[in-house]
């Protein structure tokens, strides 16, 4: 191992890159790819700067900060890139610099993390609006005494408005609710129940893709239901009713492959 004072003799010509992540419990964006899984959206730009051949040293406070909510998949790909383009890895608080290059570097680098650790921080519970983040899906979910609960974003009213979907039913069981709106309203709808936004949600992650296409196709059917339901009584509403359904073709998941 060496310590920061050998990046002195090293060649000035790439850039350094600083990279800061911390478990500060604030939200995050997510980049997700299927064959990696996900990671936070700094991350996946600082490997696409160091795959540029652009980045010579990645300077942090902690080495240990580079797996914080770094998939497995992701961080073996990022060793490989760091290996191929001769990139230093740089650990401030313990003056040490890693050259995955050299075999015991390497060993020492990879022990940082751990895939354990990984999964159980993936899979807190934590605040709504920050679990639909980390989905690539977009979607959250949340479990109460017998039932489950779906909030899934699907589109924009305008840029600063999202439009969400509430999907719910009983444990192993097919979706029995269903409704659509700006999140404020689909929350009152589950006041009720003791469930709020501040915690206790999940990111829909990826293993759960055929779950959520199987709850995306019920919801479809219910919403062409209530269409059936409204059209024939729609010229007898009120002029000041307003009433609103809303379709959306969700045969396919909306994934985001870059959450920005």
């Amino acid at each position: 191992m060496k310590s920061l004072a050998f990046l002195e003799q090293v060649d000035h010509k790439r850039k350094l890159a600083i990279y800061v992540a911390e478990h500060d419990g604030k939200m995050r964006n997510f980049a997700y790819q299927e064959e990696l899984g996900e990671c936070r959206e700094t991350f996946a730009r600082l490997f696409q700067d160091v795959q540029k051949g652009e980045i010579g040293v990645i300077m942090t406070y902690d080495a240990t900060c580079l797996s914080i909510e770094t998939s497995p998949s992701w961080m073996e790909a990022f060793i490989q890139v760091i290996k191929r383009h001769n990139v230093l890895i740089a650990d401030r608080s313990h003056d040490l610099v890693y050259d995955l290059c050299d075999e015991e570097d390497e060993a020492r680098f990879r022990n940082l993390y751990s895939r354990d650790e990984y999964e159980k921080e993936r899979n807190e519970p934590r605040a709504l609006i920050a679990a639909v983040a980390q989905s690539p899906f977009s979607a959250a979910s949340i479990e109460k005494d017998e039932d489950w609960f779906l909030i899934t974003e699907v589109g924009k009213k305008d840029k600063d408005t999202s439009i969400y979907s509430l999907s719910s039913g009983a444990k192993g069981k097919d979706t029995d609710m269903w409704g659509i709106g700006p999140l404020k309203e689909l929350l009152d709808t589950l006041a009720p129940y003791g469930i709020t936004e501040e915690d206790g949600w999940s990111p829909v992650h990826a293993e759960r893709k055929s779950w959520l296409s199987r709850i995306q196709q019920q919801e479809d059917k219910m919403a062409e239901q209530a269409t059936a339901v409204i059209k024939p009584h729609r010229d007898s509403l009120p002029k000041e009713a307003q009433v609103r359904v809303v379709l959306n073709d969700r045969s396919k998941i909306r994934s985001k492959k870059r959450r920005k």
